[in-house]
């Protein structure tokens, strides 16, 4: 009966995903147990957020400049993630996303210079640990998948007066764009100014400095093409 319960409720939620028949009765129970607290925190937590919505917040998360959030309809966020809309177009989540623990989506962090704005699509999974800043803007396209520790840098620090700091440079911002249904394996770094077209694949520990083709498989430091999806 619980099974069957969770499967409807599934449907709706997470459409195409059912309760493994190994799954025993106790165990299932204590999963949906903790999915209602996380929902309930969750669509208390939305309230600050600039719409209310549905979704399921784990412990230990923290929003900052919520009012600039934008959170989708049943996303999850785990435990400890950082959220922060600092910046002019903030930041906007779709639905059914699934943020992975102890991850960061930080538009911005210096309230003098706010960043430009993160936009992640429907259906999107982002894994552990993972960093994405929104200085020079950052944009992800419906149901790409990114393994553990993935980062994204729209911005590079300035280096060339010798006579100062480079602290005390300044940055130069450029957005990144990644397009829908790309799979990015883990410990991918994304740097300032690349686009990555739809479809692509992109090998575990790449550093991307160039433009990847839509549905394209690259690897390496840096990330080259090795073949194509087509």
């Amino acid at each position: 009966m619980l099974k069957s319960l969770v499967n409807l409720a599934l449907a709706r939620v997470r459409p195409g995903k059912r309760i493994a028949e190994e799954i025993s009765g106790f165990d299932l129970l204590l999963f949906v147990s903790e999915q209602i607290v996380s929902g309930i925190r969750g669509t208390v937590l939305s309230l600050r957020c600039a719409h209310a919505t549905p979704c399921f917040i784990g412990r230990g998360v923290r929003l900052r400049f919520a009012r600039q959030i934008t959170i989708g309809r049943y996303t999850t966020i785990g435990d400890g993630a950082i959220l922060s809309g600092l910046g002019r177009s903030g930041l906007q989540i779709g639905a059914r996303v699934n943020i992975a623990p102890y991850a960061r989506l930080v538009v911005g962090t210096d309230i003098g210079h706010p960043g430009s704005y993160i936009r992640i699509g429907d259906g999107v999974g982002i894994g552990e640990y993972s960093s994405v800043g929104g200085s020079g803007g950052v944009s992800i396209g419906d149901n790409t998948i990114i393994g553990q520790y993935f980062s994204a840098h729209p911005e590079n620090h300035n280096y060339r007066e010798l006579s100062r700091p480079i602290r005390e440079q300044g940055t130069t911002r450029a957005a990144i764009a990644i397009g829908g249904d790309c799979w990015f394996g883990a410990r991918v770094t994304v740097l300032a100014g690349v686009r990555i077209g739809d479809g692509c694949v992109i090998a575990a520990g790449s550093v991307v400095t160039r433009d990847i083709p839509a549905r394209s498989v690259a690897a390496g430091i840096p990330a080259r093409v090795i073949r194509s999806r087509h």
